[in-house]
């Protein structure tokens, strides 16, 4: 039997009012939190539990996020060197290089990625804008598109 300690703790997990927008921002109850400090908790506490759902952990307290699309996106994109690996700025305000054996099209038209060891992270217009100065039609008017990275061509296949 299940102690009703537990399960009135869980219920409190469920309802933290948590969740990221598909825009990748935080939010409580459906209102952008915009505490530097705070996001900067919220994303650094952040993790996929094993049953699928994400969960920040912030001491011994925990609560559920409900994720619209990604718990990451790439707001920006810095593609210098020119052919080397773009280097993504994500939403939790770091810094890491595209893996872009791990670059999809979605059906909605927007580029997702992986991030940090597996997350799923989804582009912002911005950040899609600047990497398409980097993407080749190949072949030109097919709708397929390659990144070219330290010489090697990467097709992105659509989700």
């Amino acid at each position: 039997m299940a102690d009703p300690d537990d399960d009135a703790l869980e219920l409190l997990r469920t309802r933290s009012g948590l969740s990221i927008d598909a825009e990748g921002r935080f939010l409580h109850r459906g209102e952008p939190i915009t505490h530097r400090r705070t996001l900067e908790v919220l994303h650094r506490s952040l993790r996929l539990r094993e049953d699928g759902r994400y969960e920040v952990a912030i001491g011994r307290e925990r609560g559920y996020v409900e994720v619209v699309d990604a718990p990451y996106t790439v707001r920006g994109v810095e593609l210098d060197p020119p052919g080397g690996a773009p280097t993504l700025r994500l939403s939790d305000g770091s810094a890491e290089p595209l893996d872009p054996a791990t670059l999809v099209l979605g059906a909605d038209g927007a580029l997702r990625c992986r991030v940090k060891g597996g997350y799923r992270a989804r582009f912002t217009r911005a950040g899609q804008v600047t990497l398409g100065l980097a993407l080749e039609e190949d072949p030109p008017g097919s709708g397929h598109f390659i990144l070219c990275v330290n010489g090697d061509r990467f097709h992105i296949p659509r989700e």
